[in-house]
């Protein structure tokens, strides 16, 4: 397949979901463990999502902590899609958010107070928080029935081009990573950020704060973070899902 972008694992580790950003298609891989650890992976499918991705760039995906649904972030199409991770892996969802959205990440948030799925987009909006240019995190319902599931709303994320998003192990926060740097006139220019949010009710996010990432200092002199694209976390004792 060309192209290949992201793998995920499905909770078992048996088998991995592999997506591209230039053919419209997934590969599911068995993994196949042997006893000294290697895999001898086989692939067991390819999946045709040309319906949902016609563009065929879908660079980020991620599989639910519960294992049965891997979503799939379909950037020029301006959607996500969710299939089951079981069976013959079939559609469940197709979820638009709106002309040049522009998907990139997706994080799922469950707690007493509801269960979402937040994409972050990487249209940059004129309109955010005290006029000052940001994107935008869409918010979907996941409480709703497989089918009906829509984005409902979404929120500033008070930062340029939002991309790695994060949630703690209790889903109370919610961490978001941005590729581009403030502008001037703004409280931390020039420097890539991350905000992190309250979310102990998913559907209201509560912005808590905008952290700079500041500068490495090296010999050379000072050299600025950049490109926070990715937001991967290791959780020590807990097995991850993602390659």
């Amino acid at each position: 397949m060309n192209g290949p972008s992201q793998a995920w694992f499905n909770r078992e580790g048996t088998l991995a979901f592999v997506a591209s950003q230039k053919v419209a298609k997934i590969n599911v891989f068995r993994v196949n463990t042997g006893a000294d650890g290697h895999s001898q992976p086989q692939r067991l499918t390819t999946l045709d999502i040309s319906a949902q991705d016609k563009p065929g760039f879908t660079p980020f995906m991620k599989t639910t902590p519960d294992g049965r649904e891997v979503w799939l972030s379909h950037k020029l199409a301006d959607s996500l899609s969710c299939r089951s991770t079981h069976g013959g892996f079939e559609l469940l969802d197709k979820v638009s958010l709106g002309a040049l959205a522009r998907p990139n990440h997706v994080e799922f948030v469950s707690n007493a107070k509801g269960s979402v799925v937040y994409a972050s987009l990487a249209r940059v909006d004129d309109s955010g928080p005290g006029s000052v240019a940001s994107s935008q995190i869409a918010i979907i319902d996941r409480s709703a029935k497989a089918g009906e599931r829509k984005m409902i709303g979404s929120f500033f994320t008070h930062g340029r081009e939002s991309h790695g998003l994060w949630t703690n192990p209790e889903n109370t926060l919610l961490y978001v990573a941005h590729e581009q740097d403030e502008l001037p006139g703004t409280p931390n220019a020039g420097q890539t950020v991350c905000s992190a949010f309250d979310v102990s009710d998913p559907m209201r996010p509560i912005f808590i704060v905008q952290i700079p990432l500041g500068n490495l200092a090296l010999p050379s002199g000072e050299l600025r973070n950049k490109k926070s694209i990715n937001l991967v976390y290791v959780r020590v004792g807990t097995k991850g899902q993602t390659a």
